[in-house]
């Protein structure tokens, strides 16, 4: 049985003002809603710089191993007392 599939939007996304290394404006960078992650670029609207998505190499948040104990970097090594 096919997948249903989501309609995508048609339009433009637009950033936070951000300021653009190129021309050294602060604008809101825009792309296509249905940009490719990644192939696609952020784009200033004065110069047409564009700025690749891969570049801020945005990584998904992994839960520690371990939990963090409060005060686990003042902990120092003692040694036992002679008995």
């Amino acid at each position: 049985m096919p997948r249903a599939t989501k309609p995508v939007e048609i339009g433009t996304i637009y950033s936070k003002p951000t300021k653009c290394l190129h021309c050294h404006l602060v604008v809101e960078m825009f792309h296509d809603a249905a940009a490719d992650p990644r192939k696609g670029a952020w784009e200033c609207p004065q110069c047409g710089h564009k700025y690749l998505f891969t570049h801020w190499k945005i990584k998904r948040a992994v839960a520690s191993r371990k939990p963090v104990t409060p005060g686990a970097a003042k902990r120092t090594r003692e040694k036992p007392e002679a008995a």
